[in-house]
């Protein structure tokens, strides 16, 4: 299970969390009262919550991950050992429409984005099939990439397209159509590592120059990609159908371009709400008693308002991108009302977030969210202690001095199960069965 996440320096998103890192030491909340190079950030992860809720590589992201969890707590509780190791994998069965997926996600997904790499050209580009599964008996089709370093004396390196690349390609397109000019007044710059922040302009340039310089055509033909199981090559297909059209040049506009590439791509993919709604009801499967409720009621609400909006609208992220300066766009005030935000975390550890309207938000525990996000990273045996809500639970206490942080949040937070008062972890811990079950960690790894 890849746990890497939607990340641009130290800020990202963490996919079927809904939880937004913003290593900013301001308050990210109201929006009139964020400095505009926070906000730039801010602005970066937010798209990718909206990739995370509205696209087929989103929700199936999603509903890949959860699945994940859902059978291993699953089955851990039903175990008679008290102690089970890690990392847990999912038992091999080809038959298994969860376990497929799950072998076949990293394909999707691609290379991962890490290490990053500061200065890059792209001298090949070519589709292949790559077969997989427990006998290679699978085929899918994959984009190779060949590329040098120009930061490593040209060494050549090669790397699978994939989501990881356009939901990051599109982020920062995103984020540079709307501040760059703003930041530059400002004398205010971030530096992107070219590989993956780049990679969506670059491939552009290397395919089709006329088109690599118009950001809102290529954010529209990341975000049609993204509406396919597998975006890497969804991306090139339109780019070579869009070249071959000379779209460019004959002053086809963004509109066109989604209804061209939708043509293009309509295979026998799912409809988006057929996703949507399987990503949805393994989410609302999290939770299962009344008092937790208000986490459902968020899904369902949201899921619902952003499928409207994806049907009635496909290019609403163009118009909350033609304005500009957020903080003057009346489509992305509108937008942040309708559907608000994930949980957003600061630099000071502080969470925030944006209520949708409408909502009753008295039955809402967003940290619940993230507290299975660490029962993934025990299950993944990927950093799985000290526990990561450690010092979010800690600034919480100024509001809930229930809370209570210490030396077991580093060591073995699944014991909080049985505190009176019960942690964001140790609440999903003991919510799923888990009370009477123990990882065994090698410390020496962690």
């Amino acid at each position: 299970m890849d746990l890497e996440y939607q990340a641009f320096g130290r800020n990202y998103y963490s996919a079927a969390f809904f939880r937004m890192k913003v290593d900013v030491p301001v308050t990210l909340m109201p929006i009139d009262d964020i400095p505009d190079a926070s906000l730039a950030l801010y602005f970066h992860e937010y798209i990718h919550f909206i990739q995370d809720i509205s696209t087929i590589y989103g929700l199936m992201n999603i509903h890949n991950i959860i699945y994940y969890i859902h059978d291993i707590a699953s089955r851990i509780s039903k175990q008679e050992s008290r102690y089970f190791e890690i990392p847990v994998p999912l038992p091999n069965d080809k038959t298994d429409f969860g376990y497929v997926n799950h072998l076949l996600m990293p394909f999707y997904k691609g290379t991962p984005i890490s290490p990053m790499r500061a200065s890059i050209m792209i001298t090949d580009c070519k589709e292949i099939v790559i077969q997989w599964g427990p006998e290679r008996e699978q085929v899918t089709p994959c984009i190779m990439v060949t590329a040098t370093d120009k930061m490593e004396d040209n060494a050549t390196f090669e790397f699978q397209l994939g989501g990881n690349h356009i939901t990051e390609g599109m982020a920062y397109l995103c984020e540079q159509h709307v501040y760059y000019d703003l930041l530059q007044e400002q004398a205010i710059e971030f530096k992107a590592n070219e590989y993956p922040y780049h990679i969506v302009q670059k491939l552009a340039t290397y395919l089709y120059p006329e088109i690599a310089e118009d950001k809102l055509l290529l954010i529209a033909a990341c975000d049609a990609a993204l509406m396919t199981f597998n975006p890497g090559v969804s991306f090139m297909r339109v780019l070579y159908h869009l070249k071959e059209l000379k779209f460019k040049e004959h002053g086809f506009d963004v509109p066109s371009l989604y209804r061209t590439a939708a043509s293009l791509l309509k295979g026998s993919h799912p409809d988006v709400a057929v996703v949507s709604d399987m990503a949805r009801d393994l989410l609302n499967k999290n939770f299962k008693v009344a008092h937790f409720g208000g986490n459902n009621d968020w899904i369902d609400l949201i899921f619902e308002r952003i499928m409207a909006l994806r049907n009635q609208n496909p290019t609403f992220i163009h118009s909350m991108l033609v304005p500009g300066d957020l903080k003057k766009n009346v489509d992305f005030r509108v937008f942040l009302a309708f559907i608000g935000s994930p949980l957003v975390i600061n630099g000071f550890d502080e969470g925030t977030f944006s209520i949708p309207s409408n909502f009753d938000t008295s039955r809402l525990h967003l940290g619940l969210f993230w507290a299975i996000n660490q029962i993934l990273r025990i299950f993944t045996n990927s950093k799985p202690i000290p526990c990561e809500l450690k010092a979010y639970c800690k600034e919480s206490q100024v509001f809930d001095p229930l809370i209570v942080v210490d030396q077991r949040c580093d060591k073995n937070p699944w014991s909080r199960c049985k505190d009176v008062n019960l942690c964001p972890f140790g609440a999903m811990w003991k919510h799923w069965g888990l009370s009477e079950f123990e990882p065994i960690i090698n410390t020496d790894l962690n």
